[in-house]
């Protein structure tokens, strides 16, 4: 979970707000939203899901929202995580946005621990996530990959799925 106090967490974080709120549509499911940070920006309905993964249990959101978490999450369970939303919490024609680190952050994730930043956060980190993961992750959960880009002079990347 990011330390709000910290500036260059919350820096980050609003950036990463920045790329997503324009897609904010009717209820949403923010996965891995720490304190909920982002409910000011949801019109709708609006749950915050962190470690406890009950409280979406026979909930369904037009958006689910994770924002820098699936790094922390083991590879193939984020698959798993990813059928459920498919099965059971994304209506039709819902959509996911995610941001994860790309690989060539991890040299620079790296380097800000050493001096303090993001320390913690860094040894959570399972997997740098690939385009080919990321496509992948869309194909084997039953959705549509409707856009994938990178941003932060491509150290990040946003991926949206679509429930087809």
């Amino acid at each position: 979970m990011i330390d709000s106090t910290k500036f260059i967490e919350r820096f980050l974080q609003k950036m990463r707000f920045n790329t997503v709120i324009p897609y904010l549509k009717g209820d949403v499911m923010d996965f891995g939203g720490n304190k909920g940070e982002l409910r000011k920006f949801v019109k709708g309905k609006y749950l915050v899901v962190n470690y406890d993964h009950s409280v979406m249990k026979g909930k369904t959101f037009d958006t689910i929202i994770a924002l820098a978490v699936i790094e922390h999450i083991e590879f193939n369970e984020v698959f798993e995580i990813f059928k459920k939303f498919k099965q059971e919490n994304l209506k039709k024609n819902g959509r996911i946005f995610l941001t994860t680190p790309t690989r060539i952050a991890k040299p620079i994730l790296k380097l800000t621990a050493l001096i303090g930043i993001n320390k913690e956060d860094l040894a959570e980190h399972k997997h740098y996530w690939t385009k080919k993961d990321i496509y992948n992750l869309a194909k084997k959960s039953g959705f549509v990959l409707e856009k994938y880009t990178k941003f932060q002079l491509g150290f990040n990347q946003l991926a949206v799925f679509k429930h087809k």
